[in-house]
């Protein structure tokens, strides 16, 4: 069968901050779903800045061409014998972060973690081999085993989590990535309680997740670092209290103003690329005792963390009993996390539907990068038909 996807021949461009239309959108031959596979029609893929680094270079795959997309929802069409949790006609979201439930992480609950996220990168899928071809064969790889900026898409059904089907799928979709990396990374690995001080470093999807999720812990000041006026004037609307354009004032000397120099129980990094030196700003602004999340991808070639000397370096970071900390998919299970946020999304507890700031078409993605690039959106999201 045949398929619409966007994807990429190669990797590297000269500048990681502008799109150069460097996304195809072509058609390709899509295999039959295998024993263990689910295929998926797909309805919404959000545009989410992981992809990017696969077109820019900073995270690259072993196999090219790639097909994109890591942030998707859609309907099931047809399954392997060997799958019985979703049937044809669920409603699905697709986590780039598989789980196969028996492995030692999944056995303790940390799903995000499983043995299998090992391989998202390597190009063929879980069964060995590809699922995409392009019309002359070649073969087509789908990135963390997704690829799913796609009308259609065979995964594996590890990657597949069943959801309630009165929450519109362009919703849904954001729970597959951005909105639970971000609400997680406020909620499970960052230790925030009633009164606190949260500085939140880059307003995109997973920034203004980490924003409500903060507000939804308690926090008391919760600061956004944004050099976008645009995502500054937006903050508030996602719970933020202050907010700092770092090319105007230092991150630092403002939260020292705001705390009489206590300095923030918490810092979450979540800006479009984690740079040693950004990063070292972000742990600038937590006191002694408090703690840094980051949660961006790095270029693989960053070997290291800031620990700004005048914040007393390594020193401190000892003496100071400081925590800094990784986040992987907001450090919880997508099986609980996905269906967990949509519940709370139908309460009015969560509201999913602030993150999405404007809607393409699959032949859009290119102008949809753009915007991204540019800080016009809060999230992008690819609708199909």
């Amino acid at each position: 069968m045949k398929t619409e996807v966007a994807y990429v021949e190669d990797s590297g461009i000269d500048d990681r901050y502008e799109a150069h239309d460097s996304i195809k959108v072509g058609e390709v031959d899509l295999a039959e779903p295998g024993v263990n596979e689910v295929h998926v029609d797909v309805k919404a893929c959000g545009i989410c800045h992981s992809d990017w680094h696969v077109v820019s270079g900073d995270n690259e795959v072993e196999h090219y061409p790639c097909a994109l997309g890591h942030e998707g929802a859609g309907v099931v069409k047809a399954t392997g014998e060997a799958v019985e949790h979703v049937e044809p006609g669920d409603h699905v979201a697709l986590t780039w972060m598989p789980a196969c439930g028996k492995c030692e992480f999944c056995a303790n609950g940390r799903q995000e973690l499983c043995v299998r996220g090992a391989g998202m990168l390597q190009g063929p899928q879980m069964h060995g081999d590809y699922n995409m071809h392009l019309e002359d064969g070649t073969e087509v790889s789908q990135y963390a085993y997704l690829g799913c900026y796609a009308d259609e898409v065979v995964v594996h059904k590890d990657s597949v989590v069943s959801v309630r089907e009165d929450v519109d799928l362009s919703i849904v979709a954001l729970t597959g990535c951005g909105a639970a990396t971000g609400f997680g990374s406020a909620t499970n690995r960052a230790n925030i309680e009633p009164g606190d001080t949260v500085v939140q470093f880059g307003l995109g999807g997973l920034g203004a997740s980490a924003v409500m999720a903060a507000d939804y812990q308690g926090a008391d000041r919760i600061v956004v670092v944004d050099p976008l006026e645009s995502k500054r004037k937006m903050a508030h609307e996602f719970g933020a209290t202050h907010t700092v354009d770092p090319e105007e004032e230092t991150p630092e000397e403002f939260v020292a103003s705001l705390t009489d120099g206590r300095m923030a129980d918490c810092a979450i990094f979540t800006g479009s690329i984690a740079l040693p030196e950004e990063v070292g700003e972000a742990y600038a602004t937590i006191r002694n005792g408090g703690e840094l999340v980051t949660v961006s991808s790095s270029p693989l070639d960053a070997d290291r963390i800031d620990l700004p000397v005048r914040t007393g370096g390594l020193f401190n970071f000892t003496m100071g009993e400081r925590t800094v900390k990784g986040s992987l998919y907001g450090g919880w299970a997508p099986n609980y996390a996905i269906p967990r946020m949509l519940e709370m999304y139908k309460e009015g507890d969560l509201a999913l539907d602030k993150l999405v700031s404007q809607t393409y078409s699959l032949d859009e993605i290119n102008q949809g990068y753009s915007d991204m690039l540019e800080g016009k959106n809060i999230r992008g999201v690819v609708e199909f038909s």
